[in-house]
């Protein structure tokens, strides 16, 4: 009785470490990097309390693939492109994706997710990163040294990283970026954005490409074209401002009487880094998963800034003049918290799916009746 009860008592305890092992394998089959190459945000080796439930589902899907044949697997590690193609349980799956990225993606794995659920996968060409990197000779000197006066002054938090490594990367990044859209040069803005993407990806060539993914298809066209003269992000405060009048209607009114501009109704910032230069790392990460990996969330930045006006509409309104309204949004405006508050923050920006279905045709008609009559932002692309 003794030996068969220790055998029970083993061959439990071998369930749950099988259990247990089984159910970290896909974070630890992708992140099989030499460690010295990671950024400090891939390097650390604590649990995500996400872990546990993104590893069961990817491991049922993995199963699901192994059983079907690999012809059925869509590609990525999900295969969210055949969701489509299932049916009934295709839509308990992408029910189930979504539920999961709301939640937030472990840091471990939003590398290969972004790629995927972003189609950045899919935009990605051979060999052109290093040909894109090679035009720098042949390229305007002027948009590299803006691009090299930039490098060493960002995500400063991270100075040990990039110091080290990180600002080679990132030079070369954006280096490549101006080489592929030579129309559109260098742009402040550009930096935090690839600078936040080289902290997710072991890859700098897959960061460039998500940078060219997020540039080309999550925001309206030229929006990061010196010659547009940031006419992308003003357009955006103005339709911003439209939205507080009609679901703001009091806070709309204030603002009127404190004579603050259309144009200025929320830091410019917000909206050409989206929102890397404003919000914490782990927040941001948050809302850029819901932004590049949700179907229909190409706009979600838009979505956000009016949740965060909406969560300070009672501070906003308790601002007497145009001075105290400017600091407060640009110092004092709540743009932190802990994991529930963020969860609220993603939960109203999501509410505003419904109210927010016109917000892309609002931005192409304001874009363009700006356009017309370009004023000069040339400073915000200076040194």
């Amino acid at each position: 009785m003794f030996v068969s009860a220790n055998n029970n008592h083993n061959n439990t305890n071998n369930n749950k470490r099988r259990d247990s092992r089984t159910n970290r394998e896909p974070v630890e089959l992708i992140t099989r990097h030499d460690k010295e190459q990671l950024p400090p945000t891939l390097s650390d080796d604590h649990e995500d309390p996400q872990e546990a439930g993104w590893n069961q589902f990817l491991l049922k899907l993995k199963q699901s693939h192994e059983q079907n044949g690999d012809e059925a697997y869509g590609g990525g590690i999900v295969g969210a492109s055949r969701f489509g193609q299932e049916g009934a349980l295709g839509q308990q799956k992408m029910k189930r994706l979504g539920g999961l990225v709301l939640g937030g993606i472990p840091i471990r794995l939003r590398h290969p997710l972004w790629m995927e659920l972003s189609n950045t996968d899919q935009m990605a060409e051979p060999d052109a990163y290093r040909y894109y990197l090679s035009l720098r000779e042949h390229g305007e000197q002027s948009e590299i040294d803006a691009i090299l006066k930039d490098v060493p002054r960002t995500l400063t938090s991270k100075y040990d990283f990039y110091a080290k490594k990180g600002f080679k990367r990132l030079k070369e990044v954006l280096v490549a970026f101006v080489g592929r859209y030579d129309d559109l040069g260098y742009s402040q803005g550009l930096n935090t954005i690839a600078g936040y993407l080289l902290l997710v990806s072991p890859s700098e060539e897959d960061a460039f490409w998500l940078l060219c993914n997020i540039v080309e298809t999550y925001f309206p066209v030229d929006y990061f074209s010196r010659a547009a003269n940031l006419t992308g992000p003003l357009a955006d405060n103005v339709v911003i401002r439209k939205y507080v009048d009609e679901l703001l209607p009091q806070l709309g009114k204030h603002l009127d009487a404190l004579r603050i501009p259309p144009d200025r109704t929320v830091p410019l910032s917000w909206f050409y880094t989206a929102f890397s230069s404003v919000l914490a790392q782990d927040i941001l990460m948050r809302i850029w998963d819901v932004w590049l990996c949700l179907p229909g969330q190409k706009a979600f930045i838009f979505n956000v800034a009016l949740a965060i006006v909406m969560q300070n509409a009672g501070a906003l309104l308790e601002c007497e003049d145009e001075g105290e309204y400017m600091g407060f949004m640009s110092n004092q405006i709540k743009v932190d918290g802990d994991a529930e508050w963020v969860n609220e923050l993603i939960k109203l920006a999501m509410s505003l799916r419904k109210k927010l279905e016109g917000v892309e045709e609002r931005r192409e008609l304001k874009t363009k009746l700006l356009r017309r009559k370009q004023g000069s932002t040339e400073a915000l692309f200076g040194s």
